[in-house]
Parts: structure tokens; C-alpha cells; sequence
């Protein structure tokens, strides 16, 4: 399992680093446009060496905007003006009507480090004036120590963005499926783990990177179907090792009886009964688990009520058994006769064994349940005895016997619930069945 994650792991940054490797070559290639694209807009101060370099200069002024300087300025999408030092406009190329033709020395410091009329301007001194070299709006921005092209700017800025998120959804796409892959290829893993010891457990196929696991399942339910045989096999030989001699034992005691050890002997008896009980709830126990409802028809249970009571009171002639039904129409459940009778049986044997006073069995229709109750007054059940049967732990219950715990198998059998509860004056078990 942990080989398989490190792999998983491995793989997973191995996709980022690829993922980091093409985004840094990705913003390369970007940086790498953006200095040719950079190459749109001349550099100003190239800009300033032809025009310097292409001037007029005559005996009476210079002029810088000569038909050659125009034409270079107007192929460049550049308009200029040159200042003289008292503000004045003395010379200009296609200059934008809102800018002014003179400009007091502060607007000149301004747009020297700035802007003028929004346009990104770049001065240079020529004499006692200055020369002005204006280039279109929005295309570079200017700083007081350098400038940038803002279109590209704004380019850059955007395909980062989109880089950066579109490196983001990949990584996460790609966590998804690693993550849906490894749920999928773990799903079959947990469906085995909960029924590795149920009698239809599909046995998974042991190969791809979580073999080691698949194995280990697979052999966790060989064993463990190897140990209900073995237990299987155990119980029905110490079952037949014991109920002979049991019988020997009870035909030999017969032939003992005198008036003077009667009782003795019928205490011996009533052991032997008692042992041969548990051996035949144990070995109930163990069909029960194989065992399912297939077979099961629907069927009203009354009947098999009214057969348990007549025959308690049969055998139990001293005994107060209370019938209290509510029910008057036919009611059916998926069931077995002889099972639901033994259900009912074991805990009522218990009522009329360590009970005192009456016993009362309650048969009522409750919000489309049946529930079965059996109440009886005297003794309490120990409550970890009863919590130990919620756990399906065999340990401890023998106060009561075999019959609390084959009880409860017979109802889960039945889909049906049972409950223990100690009252004030005694004890209630209760059988909840879902009416179809």
C-alpha cells in the first residue's frame, strides 16, 4: 500500500515539475516577444540622434523638422515640438491642437518627467531650448527612471494571469484523476474488506499496483473460510463426544432411582437436559450462520404464537401467562415456523424459568411493525450480559444460556430487531418485524 502511494506520489510531482518546466519556458518565450515586440517604438534617444544628426542648420536659426526628420517622425507615429527658453513653440510636427503653444517652465519639468496631455513625451536639450518627442497615447508608460510599452505591458500582465491559472487548473484536473483513479481502483479493495467473511465473497482478481493488498484479502478469506470449517468440524465432534456419553449417563441414572435419592437424581437430570440444551443452541448457532431467508414464506405468525403459549401452559400448568392481543386482521412476515417458534421459545423458557409473578406476551401492530413483547417480573438480565449480545459476544451470557443469543440471530434472520430492557420490576424482550 505504501509503495503504491509513493508512486502515486512520485507521479504527481513529476506532472508539476513538467507542468513549472513548460510554464517557465511558456514566460521565456513571452519575455522574449515582448523585447521583439518592444522593437515596435523606436528608443527615443535613437530617435533624437537622426533627428539631431538630420537637421537644418542655417546661418540665421536651426531647424530640426526638415522634410527627412518628418518623414522619419511620421514613419515612427511620432509628433514633436522644439521650446525656446522663454516657453515659446518655436517649431513643431503634426502636434495636437490641445496641446499649447507656450508653456511656463513648471508644465515643462512636469511633462519632462511625465506626461503632457496624456501623451508619453521624451526632452532633450538643443541649445537654450529643449526638443519635445511625443509618442501615441497608451503606448509606453513612463517612469522618472525609465519607461515600458504599455500595450505590452498590459499583454504580459494578462497571458501571466492566464499562464498561472491555466498551470493551476491542469494541476488540479490532473489531482482529480489521480484521485478518482486511486477511489477506483480502491472501491473493489473496500468492497472485499467488507465481505471478506461473508459465504458470497467474489474473490478479487491479484494483479496491476495493488496486487500485495489483493492478495492479503484474498488470503484473510481463505483462512477464515478454513476456520469455520475447522470450527464447523470441532463443534460437531465435541457435540457427538459429548451427547454420548450424556446418554449413557442418563439411561444409567435411570436404573439408580430410589425414593431416598430422588431428588438427587432428578437435579443430576435436570443437568444433563441443561448441557444437552446448550450443545443443541450451539450447534443452532453455527447453522444459523449459514443460513438465509431463501426459503422463508410469507406468513401470518399468530399461529405460531398461540402453539408456544398452549403448549407453556401445557407444560407449565402453575404458571400465569398473560396473551394480549391487539391485533385483528392477518399480518405477514417473511418467516420460517419452526425458527420463529424457537425465537420465541428460548426467551419465554427464560420468563418462566427466572421469572416471578406473571408473564405477559403482548401482540400488537405498531405503525406497520410487528412487535412481539415478552414481560416478566423478577429478576433483572445483567446489563453487560445484554451489551455483550449487542456485540455478538458469546462470552458471559450463559446465565440466561445459549437461547438470548440464538434469539437475537433467529430475529436478524427475520430482518426483524431485537431488544432487551430491565424494568423496575422485572424484564421485557421485545421483537420489532416490518409488516409487507
Amino acid at each position: 500500500m505504501l509503495n503504491y502511494f509513493l508512486k502515486k506520489l512520485k507521479k504527481f510531482a513529476l506532472f508539476v515539475l513538467i507542468l513549472l518546466m513548460l510554464m517557465i519556458l511558456s514566460l521565456i518565450g513571452i519575455f522574449y516577444s515582448s523585447f521583439k515586440f518592444s522593437k515596435k517604438y523606436t528608443e527615443p534617444s535613437k530617435v533624437f540622434e537622426f533627428v539631431e544628426k538630420n537637421k537644418d542648420v542655417g546661418k540665421a536659426k536651426e531647424i530640426y523638422f526638415t522634410i527627412e526628420n518628418k518623414k522619419y517622425l511620421e514613419d515612427k507615429n511620432i509628433w514633436a515640438i522644439r521650446i525656446d527658453k522663454n516657453g515659446e513653440v518655436i517649431e513643431s510636427f503634426n502636434k495636437p491642437q490641445e496641446v499649447k503653444n507656450k508653456f511656463e517652465i513648471s508644465d515643462i519639468v512636469r511633462f519632462t518627467r511625465y506626461y503632457l496631455n496624456d501623451y508619453p513625451v521624451f526632452t532633450f536639450v538643443v541649445g537654450d531650448g529643449v526638443l519635445v518627442l511625443a509618442y501615441p497615447k497608451n503606448s509606453l508608460d513612463k517612469f522618472p527612471f525609465n519607461y515600458y510599452n504599455y500595450d505590452l505591458a498590459k499583454i504580459n500582465f494578462f497571458i501571466l494571469l492566464i499562464s498561472i491559472l491555466f498551470f493551476a487548473l491542469l494541476v488540479y484536473v490532473f489531482y482529480v484523476y489521480e484521485v478518482k483513479s486511486i477511489f477506483k481502483k480502491l472501491n473493489p479493495l473496500q468492497e472485499a474488506i467488507n465481505n471478506v467473511f461473508d459465504d458470497d465473497y467474489k474473490k478479487i482478481q491479484e494483479n496491476g499496483e495493488l496486487k500485495e493488498i489483493s492478495e492479503t484479502i484474498n488470503l484473510a478469506n481463505e483462512k477464515f473460510v478454513r476456520l469455520k470449517k475447522s470450527q464447523s468440524s470441532w463443534l460437531r465432534g465435541i457435540s457427538h463426544d459429548i451427547r454420548t456419553p450424556l446418554t449413557k449417563i442418563s439411561w444409567g441414572i435411570e436404573g439408580l432411582k430410589t425414593r431416598e435419592n430422588l431428588d438427587e437424581i432428578e437435579k443430576i437430570e435436570g443437568q444433563i437436559i441443561k448441557i444437552s440444551r446448550i450443545i443443541e443452541d450451539l450447534n443452532l448457532t453455527k447453522s444459523l450462520e449459514d443460513l438465509s431467508d431463501t426459503y422463508f414464506e410469507y406468513r401470518d405468525p399468530i399461529s405460531v404464537v398461540r402453539k408456544l403459549i398452549v403448549n407453556s401452559l401445557n407444560e407449565n400448568p402453575s404458571k400465569d401467562l398473560i396473551f394480549e392481543n391487539s391485533v385483528n386482521k392477518e399480518i405477514k412476515i417473511k418467516m420460517d415456523d419452526h425458527l420463529f417458534y424457537r425465537m420465541l421459545e428460548n426467551i419465554l423458557n427464560n420468563s418462566i424459568k427466572y421469572g416471578k409473578g406473571k408473564i405477559y406476551i403482548n401482540y400488537e401492530n405498531l405503525d406497520n411493525n410487528l412487535i412481539i413483547s415478552i414481560k416478566n417480573e423478577g429478576s433483572h438480565i445483567e446489563d453487560s450480559v445484554i451489551n455483550r449480545l449487542s456485540e455478538e459476544n458469546l462470552s458471559d451470557v450463559y446465565t440466561h444460556g445459549m437461547g438470548l443469543f440464538v434469539s437475537k440471530q433467529i430475529c436478524n434472520l427475520h430482518k426483524g430487531k431485537m431488544d432487551i430492557e430491565n424494568l423496575e420490576s422485572g424484564v421485557i424482550v421485545s421483537f420489532n418485524f416490518d409488516i409487507k
